[in-house]
């Protein structure tokens, strides 16, 4: 995915808490615009447990509103 994407997305605002998922399945919710670190080489978020968590932007498959990926969760 192209960092200006995922710049749009944690720059928005009003911010909205959004999911990141990346190419393994594993999905990372950010819940606040200080919660996540963005350079045009890693994408940097960070847990509810206070850990970091480095993601390439390549890995990155889709980025939607929270509210968007429960819908799709609860159709399938």
């Amino acid at each position: 995915m192209h960092v200006k994407e995922i710049r749009k997305v944690a720059k928005a605002r009003p911010f909205k808490t959004f999911e990141i998922r990346v190419e393994n399945g594993e999905k990372h919710f950010i819940t606040h615009p200080e919660n996540i670190f963005i350079t045009n080489q890693i994408v940097v978020t960070i847990d509810e447990q206070g850990d970091s968590i480095l993601i390439t932007p390549e890995s990155i498959s889709t980025i939607r509103p929270v509210e968007a990926a429960q819908k799709v969760n609860t159709e399938s």
